[in-house]
């Protein structure tokens, strides 16, 4: 993976596809699913997408790849 970080706007999203990138979450410090995410930075590398902020629980960082599905939408979250 190149460090070729591309900035996106992540509040550039519908509301409702906001609220479900924060809310579906994985944290690996938590090692529990669904806490939260704070200060969310959307952000491409290398064709892929990403969102990165806190976990609301515990502050640790936490990353969700955002996987495009066949209706041209997001359907899954991913944490690397």
């Amino acid at each position: 993976m190149s460090d070729n970080r591309i900035e996106r706007d992540f509040f550039a999203r519908d509301a409702e596809e906001q609220a479900a990138f924060l809310s579906q979450t994985w944290c690996q410090h938590c090692m529990a699913a669904d806490l939260g995410m704070t200060d969310p930075e959307e952000y491409e590398i290398d064709e892929r997408v990403f969102v990165s902020g806190k976990c609301v629980q515990c502050g640790n960082p936490v990353v969700t790849e955002l996987v495009e599905g066949d209706d041209g939408g997001y359907y899954d979250d991913e944490a690397p």
